[in-house]
């Protein structure tokens, strides 16, 4: 046989579809995470009981917690400088309203008023905070408290204190939460009598501090005052000025007047230099555009006019006509009158220009002989006008602060107070924590979720198979058939036996048999289906030689060996079962086959005839068996003989299906021989057991020595996890196994039961 491809379909099996090449992540769906959650279930229930028990007994044990509410109205608006609102509207940055709550909610939960809310209830004793000295309870609470304890009284406040400002208004609520409900509501008032205290003593020391400031301040503007005063008087008898301003007189009003007349003249030079110099740059034709010379401007029509005619009748009569001679001598005529008022244009700006400058200088002599006139009296009314202002400065700041002072004198007794009560703290009734029946939720859920994530995180580290579509993903095979989960023996064992102990052990042996035992069960079914993939992957030529075989062992492959053969014997068809597991064979022993010394190795080893080979089911007569026989010392060579290979081509003329049994892939080399010769493999699958690897290293075994692998069978299988099997149907498949059972156990059939009233 020619070699083949790892990819490429083998002659004589099932070609899987494009589906089975795509990747299981590519085609994730709610049908994948319900199987994940299925198969996982009891993780899942676990961890789920486990959060909800866990919170149950946490919400049971937890001691109830109180909360006290109390709420203050603080008024930003109202005055809280006592009188002094600019100077202390300077100390305090303008603040908003919004910042003064923020600071006065960090004062309220400050360790000062804390403090002093703990002291005055007498925390220390009514926690017990602190070490008792002398061994007494009164010498320890009367004692001063340690910094520790300090420490430790704000610690148990601050820990179930909660102050915040209620949205949109100028309310602090105040929050304190303790397993006393009495105590709660104390802290929450004393906490508000402490902060009231802290602002009413932090007014007064305030208005006392800036009272202090302000006189001291009065004192030292008085004085000064009084020598402003006297400076100035000695100021004007010494210069002799009386009733002279200083921003109004004689002196300073022509300096004024001077001082225009110069801007005015220096931008009548500035225009005319401008004028000058554009007239001097530029030549007849653009002066005269210019429109600041009539006659120029006239002369330059004229030109324009006869220029005009003389070309007319230039191209009309040409250059020696009369007319365009006399025209000629009009135009240069007229060049030249436009050339002399263009000079003089230019000599009339050049002396505009001129006289403008003589003017400027000339005020410019007379702006400084001015400035020197105020310079001589401006030395005496400056000093003048500095006394004056500092003498008035003075004078109105002292008014000032004596009227400052008054009002806070005024108002200090009173205390503007911007802070009230609007609802003290009460003893609350109901507690507010623990809230049962949210923590038992939380807990259910939270450990639902739990539970969730570790299956899925379980799912992703698990590489073995659990269903028929994961198998085929993993192998790129197709699956021929999911067999539905049978009942281990132990479990049917112990049913069995407390009903009837004689047939225990017969039903043992003959469980692994259901198709023929169950033929209406779901698992029989499932082998018949897995008859008809095999009969149906090559219609025309079925095969003959059919090997099942394994990984490695315990995964099913006898049970589905024979299985198989009995749902091809049921057919009418002459099947023979071999047992070619020559280290564990099983096959004799299910079926009840006596004597160890008669099967395949005799046959190999002695050329034992083939009448020995027996059909130990009546029911069934198209069905030979024949067990492995006796222990061989080199069974893969005895499989691997030519008396092996001729005895496999005069099955195939006896027997219209062979079915092989043989020994695990990947645990020995046995079944490598028979691979090649025969006609169909079948890969044994067990649902979560069989590991990904193993499969993938049985199939490139296979592959390698050409055999032709028909499919896997997903053995063992949770029909909830299989995509296209309803819980409906597994249910009804696990009850109607279950009935079986029992009935077997009592010899009771439900066909022969239906017989009886017609015999």
């Amino acid at each position: 046989m020619p070699n083949q491809l790892q990819g490429d379909p083998v002659p004589g099996a099932i070609v899987p579809s494009r589906s089975i090449l795509i990747p299981r992540e590519e085609r994730l769906s709610a049908l994948d995470i319900w199987r994940v959650l299925v198969k996982r279930r009891y993780l899942m229930i676990a961890l789920t009981l486990i959060g909800l028990v866990g919170s149950t007994i946490y919400t049971v044990r937890a001691k109830p917690v109180y909360e006290s509410v109390s709420r203050i109205a603080i008024d930003p608006s109202q005055s809280n400088s006592m009188g002094l609102q600019d100077i202390m509207r300077e100390q305090m940055g303008e603040d908003s309203a919004t910042s003064m709550l923020q600071t006065e909610v960090r004062i309220l939960n400050s360790d000062a008023v804390i403090l002093q809310a703990a002291q005055q209830l007498n925390l220390k004793r009514r926690l017990n905070i602190g070490e008792q000295k002398n061994g007494t309870e009164g010498q320890a609470s009367a004692a001063p408290p340690t910094p520790r304890d300090r420490l430790a009284m704000i610690g148990a406040i601050r820990r179930n204190l909660r102050v915040q400002i209620v949205p949109q208004t100028h309310l602090v609520e105040i929050r304190v939460r303790n397993n006393d409900p009495q105590l709660a509501a104390d802290i929450g008032n004393a906490l508000v009598d402490s902060y009231i205290e802290r602002d009413l003593r932090s007014r007064y020391d305030r208005t006392k501090r800036i009272s202090a400031w302000l006189q001291k301040q009065m004192d030292e503007l008085r004085q000064q005052s009084a020598d402003a005063q006297m400076r100035l008087a000695q100021f004007q008898k010494k210069n002799n000025i009386v009733g002279t301003d200083e921003n109004s007189n004689l002196v300073m009003q022509n300096l004024q007047q001077v001082s225009q007349s110069l801007a005015e003249t220096e931008a009548d030079r500035i225009i005319k230099e401008a004028k000058m110099r554009g007239v001097e740059s530029q030549d007849g034709d653009m002066v005269a555009l210019m429109g600041s010379n009539p006659v120029l401007s006239a002369l330059h029509s004229q030109l324009t006019d006869l220029k005009t005619q003389y070309a007319q009748l230039s191209s009309k009569y040409g250059n020696g006509h009369p007319r365009i001679q006399e025209l000629k001598a009009q135009i240069e005529k007229v060049e030249s009158s436009i050339s002399n008022e263009t000079e003089n244009a230019k000599r009339q700006a050049r002396q505009e220009y001129l006289d403008s400058l003589r003017s400027e200088t000339m005020l410019r002599k007379r702006l400084d002989q001015q400035k020197e006139q105020a310079f001589q009296l401006s030395e005496d009314v400056a000093q003048y006008a500095i006394l004056r202002h500092e003498a008035e400065t003075n004078r109105n700041l002292y008014d000032a602060l004596q009227m400052k002072l008054k009002e806070a004198g005024v108002t200090a007794s009173l205390g503007a107070m911007n802070i009230s009560i609007l609802d003290p703290a009460e003893v609350p009734v109901y507690p507010v924590a623990p809230k049962r029946r949210l923590n038992i939720l939380l807990g259910l859920f939270g450990g639902l979720f739990i539970g969730i994530m570790c299956c899925f995180v379980a799912e992703s580290i698990d590489d073995t198979l659990p269903t028929s579509e994961e198998a085929e993903s993993v192998s790129r095979l197709p699956s021929l058939a999911s067999i539905p989960h049978i009942e281990t023996e132990e479990l049917l064992k112990r049913r069995i036996l407390q009903q009837n102990k004689t047939s225990a052990a017969r039903f043992a042996q003959e469980i692994k048999l259901v198709t023929l035992r169950n033929p209406k069960s779901n698992v029989a079914e499932a082998y018949r289906g897995l008859r008809s993939s095999l009969l149906l992957s090559s219609v025309d030529n079925p095969p003959k030689v059919i090997m099942v075989t394994s990984a490695f062992s315990s995964e099913g492959k006898s049970t589905t060996s024979m299985n198989v053969a009995i749902a091809l014997a049921q057919r009418n068809a002459k099947v023979l079962l071999v047992d070619a597991d020559l280290r564990r064979g099983a096959t004799g022993r299910v079926f009840g086959i006596k004597g160890s010394n008669i099967g395949l190795t005799t046959l190999l080893a002695h050329g034992s005839p083939n009448e020995e080979i027996s059909t130990p089911l009546p029911e069934l007569p198209t069905l030979s068996v024949l067990p492995s026989g006796p222990r061989v010392p080199n069974p893969a060579e005895l499989l691997a003989s030519n008396r092996m290979a001729e005895q496999l081509r005069r099955w195939r003329e006896q027997y219209d299906h062979v079915v092989l049994d043989s020994a695990p892939l990947l645990a020995v080399s046995d079944s490598l021989a028979l691979a090649v010769n025969a006609d169909s493999v079948v890969l044994v699958v067990r649902a979560r057991v069989t590991r990904k690897r193993a499969l993938i290293r049985a199939r490139d075994v296979l592959r390698r020595i050409n055999a032709r692998v028909s499919g896997v069978v997903v053995n063992d299988v949770d029909l909830r996890l299989e995509h296209f099997y309803t819980d409906r149907y597994a249910g009804y498949g696990y009850r109607y196994g279950k009935y079986y059972a029992t009935a077997m156990a009592y010899g009771y059939d439900d066909d022969e039961q239906q017989k009886e009233p017609t015999n």
